[in-house]
């Protein structure tokens, strides 16, 4: 029995082909988009790919009855043609905004020895690197890491997670790091507009689904069997935890993870796992913004009136909303749930 916590658990179950085509993919040097709903397991792959191509690991253990190679169909192959040096490996958690995107990749660059201030001066620490870039500016900044890039020894691979949530300024970046290195990423929704077509065009697309029951299963018994979760009725929970995560691996995760904080789960900790169902984001952040932006048409208003009391309160009033609104936004977004 293990004693951590569950949710970091590295047990991989299920995505053995899924795993073998974006290796395959990589190390050939395709563009490659993971794309599938929230918690099914796209990072979880780009993950296992990152450790297999940084010559980490070899070969991937399943968990339980399933423990085999990368892939049944094409066992004892991918190992042998893996070139663990054949790139040099960038992953990007969150692509926004654009200044956070240029300062993780740039200290990651950094670390490995890519990026310096000239071919002939020493390695400068961090802290003036990250002085410098700020001083360049974002375009000449955005030009001194697509250089660094270039001049690596190795080729670059980029992990970038989140792709979704670009915007159209950084669109001109992402299309020449596409042209400088090898990228993988992960989208729930590929944005439509039509400034981003040229991007998704590039990538080769793999569809990440949920689990079929039987992994979903194996997923299940693998926390029951090796955490000590105290359960009155296996059957009816490994049941109920299938209807409400519906083969979304990281729901399952979380359901088994909020009962196992109970020293027994009986039947009516097994019945409320129906409740809690997640439903998809309703974002309340328009809204609020909505009702904030009165109080900028009464503070234009006030002005009409010549009534510098009212546009002082308005003009304070607003800003407390909005600058709310910046560092509680996280509050703004809930999930409806729904009774079964």
């Amino acid at each position: 029995m293990q004693s951590g916590d569950l949710r970091h658990d590295q047990a991989f179950f299920g995505r053995s082909e899924e795993l073998y085509e974006l290796t395959h993919n990589l190390q050939r040097g395709r563009h490659t988009l993971l794309v599938g709903e929230k918690g099914i397991g796209k990072s979880r792959l780009m993950l296992e790919a990152r450790k297999i191509l940084s010559g980490r690991t070899r070969r991937i253990e399943f968990s339980g009855a399933a423990a085999r190679c990368v892939t049944a169909g094409r066992r004892g192959h991918l190992h042998q043609r893996i070139t663990p040096d054949q790139y040099s490996i960038l992953y990007i958690e969150h692509p926004t905004p654009m200044g956070d995107l240029i300062k993780e990749i740039a200290e990651q660059l950094h670390s490995q020895g890519n990026l310096r201030l000239g071919e002939d001066e020493e390695r400068q620490d961090w802290a003036v690197m990250k002085k410098h870039l700020t001083k360049l500016g974002s375009l000449k900044a955005q030009a001194f890491i697509l250089e660094g890039i270039s001049r690596s020894e190795r080729k670059h691979l980029i992990f970038f997670d989140n792709l979704d949530r670009i915007s159209p300024t950084q669109q001109a970046f992402l299309e020449a790091l596409l042209n400088s290195a090898v990228v993988c990423a992960a989208v729930v929704q590929m944005k439509d507009q039509f400034i981003y077509k040229r991007i998704w065009a590039s990538f080769t697309r793999i569809a990440v689904g949920p689990f079929p029951p039987k992994i979903s299963i194996q997923l299940i018994d693998h926390f029951l069997d090796n955490y000590p979760i105290r359960v009155i009725d296996r059957e009816l929970y490994r049941r109920e935890v299938l209807k409400a995560a519906n083969g979304n691996p990281f729901l399952i995760r979380n359901f088994i993870w909020q009962t196992s904080r109970e020293p027994h789960v009986g039947l009516e900790d097994i019945r409320g796992l129906r409740r809690v169902e997640d439903g998809p984001f309703f974002n309340m952040g328009p809204i609020y913004i909505f009702a904030a932006s009165m109080f900028t048409i009464f503070k234009i208003f006030s002005l009409g009136t010549n009534n510098p009391e009212f546009y002082i309160y308005f003009s304070a009033l607003g800003f407390l909303v909005y600058l709310t609104f910046r560092i509680f936004r996280t509050f703004f977004l809930f999930r409806p749930h729904r009774q079964k």
